[in-house]
């Protein structure tokens, strides 16, 4: 793609069979007319359902990492299998979903990742570092592809340089580009009476849903954009976030931005 050209979000996404919001995030030009190199950094949604067409296509990635963002939960219920069918480092963190949920519930819906950030430290350092350490490709998810995934995302994408209204775009795009069907495997509900995942991918009658929701707010705004005004205001910005929260250090960030950027 020559600089400055348009990238087509549908070019990214990767023709799997039964996976979900899975793409390259490559292609975008950054304000000073950098481009975020293609085949480094991969997304996804839980991939509990790829089918053999589907595994070949991610063998030909060269993965050198699985970052899964997911929580004890989650991966209870959908394990990942992308790492032992490839060879691919697996790296996670063991927290629980349920008091995410519970304060997610007593809220209005307005700044739903306010302090989400702080769970994902972990994984988020361990995600930048393999990234910086250019040593094959890194893939990285949550269960549907967009929150906590489209929340790395953006803060590398920001660090990096794409203006926030691209940004912005690309994290709406999971809407059509996600497939809930495929996020969540066949299981009886009953075999996890406690696992509060489950709810948000099978209605009262046992059947699976279908449908992503949009990522905007009662009040009608984006929650990536109201992420972004609390890491302003709490941090400084992505990469102070990076800094402060994570522990990058100049080294890191430059080492990051070589490896991303073209």
């Amino acid at each position: 793609m020559a600089r400055g050209g348009v990238t087509v979000v549908a070019e990214r996404v990767l023709p799997s069979e039964q996976g979900s919001n899975f793409r390259d995030i490559g292609g975008y030009v950054t304000r000073d007319g950098h481009i975020v190199r293609w085949g480094k950094a991969f997304r996804s949604g839980a991939m509990p359902m790829l089918t053999k067409a589907d595994y070949s296509l991610i063998d030909q990635l060269g993965l050198n990492a699985v970052v899964d963002l997911r929580s004890l939960e989650e991966r209870e219920v959908a394990p990942d299998q992308v790492d032992d069918r490839t060879g691919a480092l697996f790296v996670a963190n063991d927290y629980s979903l349920k008091p995410l949920l519970a304060a997610y519930g007593k809220g209005d819906g307005e700044n739903a990742y306010r302090g989400m950030e702080k769970l994902l430290i972990p994984q988020l350092r361990s995600l930048y570092r393999l990234l910086a350490a250019d040593d094959g490709a890194v893939l990285y998810h949550c269960s549907a592809g967009q929150d906590r995934t489209g929340m790395a995302t953006a803060l590398l994408y920001d660090m990096l340089g794409v203006d926030r209204e691209t940004i912005l775009k690309d994290y709406h795009a999971s809407t059509a580009l996600r497939r809930p069907q495929w996020e969540m495997p066949d299981v009886d509900p009953a075999d996890y009476p406690n696992n509060p995942i489950l709810r948000f991918y099978i209605d009262k009658d046992g059947k699976k849903r279908t449908v992503a929701e949009p990522l905007y707010t009662p009040s009608g705004a984006s929650h990536l954009a109201q992420f972004f005004t609390y890491i302003d205001t709490q941090y400084g910005g992505s990469e102070a976030f990076m800094k402060q929260a994570l522990r990058l250090d100049e080294s890191d960030i430059a080492k990051l931005r070589k490896t991303m950027l073209d």
